[in-house]
């Protein structure tokens, strides 16, 4: 099984992410604008920074699914 996630997935949970942690970790106003203005201008769609952040969550998720198939085919019946 082949799965991979595109650019606007990751961004969009990129995005997500940020928001929760503007809002939850008690950041004044200016500090939140900060932490929006660096994911708009550094992690933007087709940058360098973004491509390498695709790139590891896509290596990640397919190491945990290989992981996850091995220990599938190891795993005897009965213990099913």
């Amino acid at each position: 099984m082949h799965v991979e996630f595109t650019d606007d997935e990751i961004n969009e949970a990129l995005i997500l992410l940020v928001e929760r942690m503007a809002e939850e970790a008690g950041l004044s106003d200016k500090d939140r604008a900060m932490l929006k203005r660096w994911r708009a201008s550094e992690m933007r769609l087709g940058s360098d920074d973004m491509d390498d952040l695709v790139r590891k969550a896509n290596e990640d998720l397919k190491r945990g699914l290989e992981r996850r198939e091995r220990s599938q085919i190891r795993k005897p019946d009965w213990r099913q």
